[in-house]
C-alpha cells in the first residue's frame, strides 16, 4: 500500500509536468492579431506596412519597454523563433513561479517548525 506521501508527490510532478506542457504548447497557437486591450488602444488610427502608427489614438504614446529584459512581449530576447521563444518564455514563467512558490512555503513551514518547538 502506498503512503500518502507518495501519491502526494506524485500528484504534484505530475501537476508540474501538465503546467510545462501547457505553457510550452499553448504558446505554438496564441493569435499574433491584437488582443481587446491593443485593438481598443489602436482604435481611430491607421497602421502603415512598416508599422508606424498613423492617426489619433492612444497608441501613438506607447514606446519600447521601459524595463525591458529577457521575456518582453511574452518570448526571449535572444530567441530568433517567436513561436520557439514564446513556448520557451512560458516555461521559463512556470519554473520560476514553481521555485518562488516553493521558496515561499519552504519559508513559511519553516517560521511555523521554529514556532511549535519554542514554545
Amino acid at each position: 500500500m502506498q503512503t500518502p506521501t507518495i501519491k502526494t508527490s506524485r500528484f504534484i510532478i505530475a501537476g508540474v509536468i501538465v503546467a510545462l506542457l501547457m505553457a510550452g504548447g499553448v504558446a505554438l497557437f496564441a493569435s499574433s492579431s491584437p488582443d481587446g486591450l491593443e485593438s481598443v488602444m489602436l482604435e481611430g488610427c491607421t497602421t502603415t506596412e512598416e508599422g508606424d502608427i498613423d492617426g489619433d489614438c492612444v497608441a501613438q504614446q506607447a514606446g519600447e519597454h521601459e524595463i525591458g529584459g529577457p521575456l518582453a512581449d511574452y518570448g526571449l530576447s535572444f530567441v530568433d523563433n517567436a513561436s520557439v521563444g514564446g513556448s520557451l518564455a512560458g516555461i521559463f514563467g512556470v519554473l520560476l513561479v514553481l521555485a518562488l512558490a516553493t521558496g515561499l512555503f519552504w519559508l513559511l513551514a519553516r517560521g511555523r517548525r521554529g514556532r511549535s518547538e519554542g514554545a
